[in-house]
This record gives C-alpha cells, sequence and structure tokens, in this order.
C-alpha cells in the first residue's frame, strides 16, 4: 500500500508540473526524460491552451533562439530548430497569460515508433539469455522507452494510456518492454553513437485492420474470421485510432512492425492490407507532423517467424503477403522498407510460449539493424537480405533445374539439400488447384548456383517452384539456403508459372 500510494502522489505531481497553472498543456508523451527526433529534422510540440490567440514560446536552454505559435480552436503546435547535439536539455514553454510547463533531461536522437502483434509485444523478460541481456540493457541510458497501454477507440483519439512513461532503461521497465524493439535501439545504437528514443505500441492476437486508419481500411476488402479472439480488437481501425493516432503529431524518424499471424489465410487481403497501411501511416505521420516526418520515412518489419512443426498451412502464404507478392523489401509496391527473416529462427528444445513466439529476439533485432542501416541510413554497403532466384535453366534431359541467385553476386552457403518443392501439372501451363507439388531435392550447387531435380513430376510438366513452404521450414538456422558471407537465409519464394 505504501508502494502504490507513493506512485500515485509521484503520478499526481507529475501531471501538475505538466500541467501548470490549467492554462498552458503539453501533448500527454512530452515528458521528463524523453527523445525528441533530432536534426535535421524539426522536432514537433504541440499541446492545449485556455487562451485563445495567445502566443506560446517553446526554447531548448542554450540551443538557439525561442520559437513561438499562436493558440487556435485551443490547441497549439511549433517546430524547435533542428538539433543534432544530443543533450541532455532542459525545454521550457509558456504562454502569455503565464502557463509555464518545463521539461528536464530531454535528449535528441532519433525515434522509432515499434508496433504489432504478440512477437513485437513479446518483452525482454520473456526471450532466451533475458536475465542477461536486461542487465545489458539497463547501462544503455541514451535509449529512453515510453510504452503504450492497450486501448481502443472507435474515433481517433489524441491523446491515450500509458504502461510505462519516458524512461531510461531500469530494472523495474525495461524486462516488461518490447523485446525487439529495445534490442534493435541497442544494437543500432552502436553504429549511431546518439540517443535514440523508442515507442512501443503493440498488442497480441490484433489484425492489421485493427491498425489501419479508414482511408487504408476502405482501399482494401475485409477478411472474414469464423472466431473473433476475446482478448483481442479486431475491429478495423479501433488501434490506429488509440494506439498510433495520438502520435502522428510527434516527429519519428521510422517504424517497426511485427505482425500477421493472425491474418493467416487472408494472404490476398492481406497484399492490400500492408500496402495500405503503409502508405497511410506515411501520409498521416507526415501531414499531422507539419512536414518533419518524412513522407518517405524508413519502415522495417519482420517477416513472420514459426509455427507448427511441418504443417504447409497459410503461413507461408502470409510471408509471401508481407511483401506484396515480391518475395523481398523494398519493393516497387513497399519502396524504403526493409525486412527481417524469422522463419529459421525456432527454439532448440521445448519453447513455454509456444512454436508462434520463438524467444531468440537478439537475431530479429540484428536482421533488423542490418536493413536499416542500409535502407535508413544510407550505409549500402552493408548486406542487409539473404540470396533470392534470378535466373532459372532447365535440363529437360536429366529433369533439373539450375536456380541462380543474385545475378551470380552471391556467394552461397548450401546447409541442407531440402526446401525446395516443384509443382506439376499434365496439361495446365501453370500450376494451379489441380496441380501437384512434389519434393525437389538438391543435388548440386556451386558458388552462387542451386539444382534441384524435378524427378518427382514423372511424365508431368514443370509448371512452379517455391522454396521454404512450411510453417516451420527448418531447424534453428538449417535452411537449405543462405549467403556464405553474411550468414543471412534466403527468403521463401514461389512462382507458380514454369521457371525459366
Amino acid at each position: 500500500m505504501v508502494k502504490t500510494s507513493t506512485f500515485c502522489v509521484l503520478l499526481i505531481l507529475s501531471l501538475y508540473t505538466l500541467q501548470a497553472h490549467g492554462a498552458l498543456k503539453l501533448a500527454s508523451y512530452y515528458r521528463d526524460h524523453m527523445v525528441l527526433q533530432r536534426g535535421p529534422q524539426q522536432a514537433v510540440l504541440w499541446g492545449n491552451a485556455d487562451t485563445e490567440g495567445d502566443t506560446v514560446t517553446a526554447q531548448v536552454i542554450g540551443q538557439g533562439s525561442a520559437v513561438n505559435t499562436t493558440v487556435q480552436n485551443g490547441n497549439w503546435k511549433l517546430k524547435l530548430p533542428a538539433i543534432k547535439d544530443p543533450g541532455p536539455f532542459v525545454v521550457n514553454v509558456i504562454s502569455g497569460d503565464g502557463g509555464h510547463v518545463t521539461l528536464n533531461d530531454v535528449l535528441f536522437g532519433d525515434v522509432w515508433f515499434c508496433s504489432g502483434q504478440s512477437n513485437m509485444e513479446l518483452d525482454m523478460n520473456q526471450i532466451l539469455n533475458s536475465a542477461y541481456e536486461i542487465q545489458k540493457g539497463i547501462e544503455k541510458k541514451n535509449i529512453r522507452l515510453l510504452k503504450v497501454a492497450h486501448v481502443n477507440s472507435t474515433s481517433p483519439q489524441y491523446d491515450t494510456k500509458y504502461y510505462i512513461r519516458w524512461t531510461v532503461p531500469n530494472k523495474q521497465y525495461l524486462p516488461q518492454f518490447s523485446a525487439v524493439c529495445f534490442l534493435f535501439a541497442e544494437y543500432l545504437q552502436s553504429h549511431l553513437n546518439y540517443p535514440i528514443g523508442l515507442v512501443d505500441s503493440a498488442w497480441g492476437g490484433t489484425s492489421i485492420e485493427a491498425w489501419s486508419p479508414h482511408d487504408a481500411v476502405q482501399t482494401c476488402p475485409l477478411p472474414h474470421y469464423e472466431n473473433y479472439l476475446e482478448c483481442c480488437p479486431m475491429v478495423p481501425e479501433v488501434l490506429y485510432n488509440a494506439m498510433v493516432h495520438p502520435f502522428l503529431d510527434m516527429t519519428i524518424f521510422g517504424v517497426l512492425w511485427y505482425q500477421g499471424e493472425t491474418n493467416e489465410g487472408q494472404d490476398e487481403i492481406y497484399k492490400c492490407q500492408i500496402k495500405a497501411l503503409v502508405d497511410s501511416w506515411r501520409k498521416n505521420f507526415n501531414q499531422r507532423s507539419l512536414g518533419e516526418t518524412p513522407v518517405d520515412f524508413p519502415f522495417g518489419y519482420v517477416q513472420l517467424a514459426t509455427g507448427n512443426p511441418d504443417l504447409v498451412s497459410a503461413q507461408p502464404a502470409l510471408r509471401w503477403a508481407q511483401t506484396v507478392g515480391y518475395g523481398y523489401s523494398p519493393n516497387p509496391a513497399l519502396p524504403d522498407t526493409f525486412m527481417a527473416v524469422a522463419m529459421d529462427l525456432k527454439d532448440v528444445g521445448t519453447n513455454p510460449l509456444g512454436p508462434y513466439h520463438p524467444r531468440d529476439k537478439q537475431d530479429v533485432a540484428q536482421r533488423l539493424v542490418l536493413g536499416a542501416l542500409n535502407v535508413a541510413y544510407g550505409r549500402k554497403n552493408i548486406e542487409f537480405q539473404g540470396p533470392f532466384p534470378t535466373a532459372f535453366e532447365k535440363d529437360q534431359d536429366q529433369k533439373t533445374l539450375t536456380i541462380e541467385y543474385d545475378h551470380g553476386h552471391t556467394p552461397l552457403d548450401i546447409r541442407s539439400n531440402d526446401g525446395f518443392d516443384v509443382c506439376c501439372n499434365t496439361f495446365a501451363p501453370a500450376c494451379d488447384g489441380n496441380s501437384t507439388w512434389v519434393k525437389a531435392p538438391i543435388t548440386g550447387h556451386d558458388n552462387s548456383h542451386v539444382t534441384v531435380s524435378y524427378a518427382g513430376c514423372g511424365s508431368r510438366r514443370l509448371v512452379g517452384l517455391r522454396y521454404a513452404w512450411k510453417s516451420q521450414p527448418c531447424e534453428f538456422k538449417q535452411c537449405a539456403i543462405y549467403s556464405a558471407e553474411s550468414d543471412l537465409p534466403a527468403p521463401i519464394y514461389i512462382t507458380k508459372s514454369p521457371p525459366a
């Protein structure tokens, strides 16, 4: 009881500090210990005030001149100067009628917004080697954390609730924070050497349409679910309204997204939905931040990890749909995106969280960092994609198909002879519902080519090819195709027309 009462008193006092005199208020996520977006972008501050037409002035102490704006319809919004110095700084905001708010220990760095369902929400306390990772993480005082509470709404909100207010990593709060989100920042910061702010806004078991704004929902057909999960909102727009929309005015650097399991079986619709979500989030963050969040901000995502063993289920098709049918990112439908493959990261031994929630989030985060360094930070020498097929050569006499990867430029590491299937059909020129998929073992390989046998087709035509088309295609890091240089796995692949 003493701890609870003390916490409540501190919370009330802190709220009073940010809403001094009742006349001037900052949006609820502007707090002590936060990270504001660094230059060349300009961080946006916004809030409410009682006096219409009043002047609101903000200044980062020791960083240039004050900036001001006017209260209109009870709201105000302004841009701070572009600041690259990491700080820490004090930010003062005052209004002409005597309102005064002070933010202390504010850093300037890159702000990443992390969202999705359970594999994004899975916290640091649940991963492999959690005690070690948490102890290491609490030393990273230039990474700051904000965790959004589970809230849903049928209309767009401008305020939300929180499980964790802005804080440095510590023993109380880091164990509750998204592991993928935090580990990404920890590994990334070693390359950047300046602060990173993280917003953890995720909810397990939720669908992509719940995270989509109205215009995105209207763009695509709505999927049909046999059973709605009572635990988790799946109604269109409700999580976007309550857990994304309040942050649109904040200047951010990029987004991390880990979602899709709930939408398995809806892969054709998901191709539309993921593109619509990315496009609409980019547009809305850009417009509401007065253009400071770029309209093409980097968007990283995790291709679905493992599922139930040995099943050719809906999960591979959803993995393919996450790329809008290209198989890789960035691509023409999803520019300025990057993807971490996770299908080869199943737990070794028994996983108490079940097959859909592998505990190795360290490798997931490392793979995301490679993509971020290349796509988001322009370090084009960083290899971040696994090998991908670029050409095929069929030998009808030997009934073999030779697959070239990356135009012959990527040395391959072959770790298994299994993983390929070919589609066989007697009459149709392409793989259809009357076709049969059969295994196509690897019979040979060289530096950048793999040869598979399609003898299993017998007298039927070879009309398609797929790779790693299982929910759980291999043991830990033992799928067939990897880059010998980067150790990155080849992603899943499918073509339902004759590979040639």
